[in-house]
């Protein structure tokens, strides 16, 4: 009977189209609840990272996964080499922060701004627990391309889309909006910079502008950005970006979602659809 009854709901689900039971256990030691306002995640690479439980966005998807965007993850690390002075604009909870900070050994650096004091601590607690406070900074501030104080507007359910702000409007429910001081990164001291990873939800032109001493400095330095022409274009002139870039020899790689770089176009980026960006001098050379 039980073999029958096995038979017909396999039947059953072929002819609804319904998926079979999934067999597989809950992965209970991914996950560590540690109260409303803190969790902590076991990556799939290994690493421990603490995270905010009411974030619906990237803690979310960490939580669920044990990874964030493993196409853009992939790539990144293909370009990192051991020894590599790297720079972070946009840290969130500190998960490529404290992946690159393992991959450039302990002859690296990785030093990263967060505008969110909230999450700036999170990244701090994830480096500390890691073991790479060593080779790690956290700047809990804003990188543009002035100094100052500047209006920040942050998110508890949606913390990757903490921004920079010139409007009155806040677009999320719980939002909230912080006075947060603004640096350059070339005002930082970073030293020589190898690689430079921006998620700043459209202020990638000042950032860029905020460190063009470094650009300059290094005819071999790497970036690696978030492209959003709707969001830079509302803050800023996309074309007259891109042309800023050209001037200095940078070319431009997408990432696509097998994590590769496939060149693009110039006079192609004002227009581009919504991705991930590598701006470099030349061919980037990944592992």
């Amino acid at each position: 009977m039980t073999t029958f009854r096995k038979r017909l709901a396999r039947m059953r689900r072929q002819l609804l189209g319904t998926p079979p039971p999934c067999n597989c256990s809950a992965r209970t030691d991914r996950y560590f609840y540690l109260g409303p306002d803190l969790a902590m995640v076991r990556l799939d690479c290994g690493h421990m990272l603490y995270v905010d439980p009411l974030d619906e966005h990237i803690s979310a998807n960490i939580i669920a996964h044990g990874h964030w965007e493993k196409h853009i993850h992939q790539a990144l690390l293909s370009l990192i080499r051991p020894g590599f002075r790297i720079v972070e604009v946009g840290a969130n909870v500190g998960y490529y922060t404290t992946i690159m900070a393992d991959t450039v050994g302990p002859n690296g650096f990785v030093t990263a701004f967060e505008g969110n004091p909230r999450l700036a601590g999170l990244v701090q607690r994830s480096v500390l627990l890691n073991g790479y406070a060593p080779r790690t900074r956290i700047i809990p501030k804003a990188a543009l391309d002035q100094p100052g104080h500047i209006d920040f507007v942050v998110s508890r359910r949606n913390s990757g889309g903490g921004y920079v702000t010139h409007w009155s409007d806040n677009p999320y429910e719980d939002g909230e909006t912080l006075k947060v001081e603004a640096v350059r990164i070339d005002d930082q001291d970073a030293g020589r910079v190898d690689l430079i990873r921006i998620d700043a939800e459209g202020s990638e032109p000042f950032i860029l502008r905020g460190a063009e001493a470094a650009l300059r400095a290094n005819p071999d330095i790497i970036v690696c950005l978030e492209w959003s022409v709707v969001q830079m274009g509302s803050r800023t002139s996309v074309p007259d970006f891109v042309a800023w870039m050209d001037a200095m020899g940078f070319k431009f790689w997408r990432i696509g979602h097998d994590s590769r770089l496939t060149e693009t176009p110039i006079d192609t980026l004002a227009s581009l659809e919504n991705c991930d960006l590598v701006a470099a001098r030349r061919q980037p050379r990944t592992v």
